[in-house]
């Protein structure tokens, strides 16, 4: 991928952000699309199965996770297994609740907008997966 599909997912992902910061929730408009692409990127490469551990981690715990989050769960967990494999999975779904807690003890407040921990630790983990796993 070059500097512009670089660009685009930094743009996507401010706007996420920004979003769910504002509104506490994340757009269908902007989850929606990539959940499915990542979806049918499992049935063209089934070692990315894996990525589909987070959504299903967030659909059986329930409690504090949005149907937006649970969306953007999708295309990251899949980026992430693409980068490590379960492990890089694991990593995201860990460092990103890690992140929400951190966050809601800075502020102050029992309960934070997610979807801005799921991308910084997408963001923080998938250069140092590829690097360490030889993607």
């Amino acid at each position: 991928m070059g500097y512009g599909g670089v660009a685009a997912l930094l743009l996507w992902s401010v706007l996420l952000c920004t979003y769910d910061i504002r509104e506490r929730r994340l757009p269908d408009a902007l989850t929606v699309p990539p959940a499915v692409a990542a979806a049918a990127a499992c049935l063209w490469d089934v070692s990315l199965v894996w990525g589909l551990m987070w959504p299903a981690w967030y659909l059986l715990v329930g409690r504090g996770i949005g149907g937006g989050d649970i969306k953007l769960a999708v295309p990251l967990g899949v980026v992430c297994a693409a980068a490590g494999g379960p492990f890089g999975v694991v990593a995201g779904l860990g460092l990103s609740g890690l992140l929400t807690v951190g966050a809601a003890v800075a502020c102050g407040r029992r309960s934070v907008p997610h979807g801005p921990s799921m991308l910084s630790a997408a963001w923080a983990l998938i250069p140092l997966l590829c690097m360490y796993s030889g993607v």
